[in-house]
C-alpha cells in the first residue's frame, strides 16, 4: 500500500513540475499561476490608473437643470405685499 501512495505522489509531482522539467514552461502549474498573477496585476493597475485619471484635476460635472435659484421676489410687482407681510 505504501508503494501505491508513493507512486501517486510521484505522479502528481511529475504532473505538477513535469512540463517545466521538459522545458515546456507554458503548460506547467507554475506558468499558469504566473499568468493568473500577471493578469490580476494588470487588471489592478488599469483600475488604479482609471481612478487616478478621474481625480487628476477634473472638477465634478454639474448636472444641467432648469433651476437657477435662489430668486428674489418683488412683491410690489405682483401686488401681494399685504399677504406676504
Amino acid at each position: 500500500m505504501n508503494r501505491c501512495k508513493l507512486l501517486v505522489v510521484a505522479f502528481l509531482a511529475f504532473i505538477t513540475n513535469g512540463f517545466s522539467l521538459l522545458g515546456i514552461g507554458q503548460g506547467s502549474i507554475g506558468g499558469v499561476a504566473r499568468a493568473i498573477e500577471a493578469n490580476h496585476s494588470i487588471a489592478r493597475n488599469i483600475e488604479t490608473a482609471k481612478a487616478m485619471g478621474m481625480l487628476a484635476g477634473n472638477p465634478p460635472v454639474e448636472p444641467e437643470s432648469g433651476f437657477f435659484g435662489p430668486f428674489e421676489v418683488d412683491c410690489s410687482m405682483i401686488g401681494m405685499c399685504e399677504v406676504l407681510a
